[in-house]
């Protein structure tokens, strides 16, 4: 009995032990970033003076080569959006890829998840203009700067809410001070989440969002998070200024 007994104490502990080492290995799995904080693809852009590292599941959907902006209207600068991707034999995501006639290489974004950089010249800003007046201007529908009306990807938000009071956060590895503001809306008659953060580069400012359907905004919200911790505002000869 004694025997019995210990066997089913050692698969027991076995199996509890198995468990853990998936657990553990899937933990490792899910991030990307490094010792220092980065991302394994970074994008550097000189002309607006940033810097945004992405994972190696997620690819450039939006971005001029010359790194000029890619839609004056809105101050678009850069789109980044997850992948199309299967598991590699270390279960690391990898973009599939798809081989066109003539022999070139894409990869297909998944559909519903965005994450984008805006770039607003400093037009109104002055050097007493404050965080919060430009947050005023952001969540003020008769402001010129108001969010729902500059800021967007192919047309303006349906339905458009903000959800509660803005609040200031540190992102990850740039230490930047961030104002942050979640809203709901509507796209196409689908429910969609957002949230967009504003970081202050003097007399400019960049506007940073990340949009999903409601159905996957929770599933890479942490793959946002680690995006954003990786955004740098950069100087003439150094990066990492903010």
């Amino acid at each position: 009995m004694q025997i019995k007994k210990l066997i089913k104490i050692t698969v027991a502990s076995l199996l509890v032990l198995s468990m853990a080492v998936v657990l553990f290995a899937c933990k490792q799995n899910k991030t990307q970033i490094d010792e220092e904080g980065k991302l394994p693809n970074q994008e550097e852009n000189l002309r607006y003076y940033f810097q945004q590292g992405y994972r190696t599941n997620w690819g450039i959907i939006r971005g001029d080569a010359e790194k000029w902006i890619v839609d004056r209207e809105t101050g678009l600068i850069l789109m980044l959006a997850p992948l199309v991707s299967e598991p590699d034999e270390k279960g690391s995501p990898i973009p599939v890829k798809t081989i066109g006639g003539d022999g070139t290489e894409s990869f297909t974004a998944i559909e519903g998840v965005e994450y984008a950089v805006y770039f607003h010249n400093g037009e109104g800003i002055t050097m007493t203009t404050s965080r919060n007046d430009v947050v005023g201007w952001l969540q003020d529908p008769d402001s010129p700067f108001y969010f729902n009306n500059k800021h967007y990807i192919g047309a303006p938000r349906e339905t458009f809410l903000q959800k509660g009071e803005s609040t200031i956060f540190t992102a990850k590895y740039s230490k930047l001070q961030f104002t942050t503001v979640s809203y709901t809306f509507t796209r196409d008659g689908e429910d969609w989440q957002g949230v967009y953060n504003i970081v202050m580069n003097g007399t400019e400012y960049f506007i940073v969002t990340f949009e999903a359907k409601s159905s996957l905004y929770n599933e890479y919200y942490e793959e946002y998070s680690e995006t954003i911790g990786d955004f740098r505002k950069r100087g003439w000869e150094t990066s990492d200024v903010g």
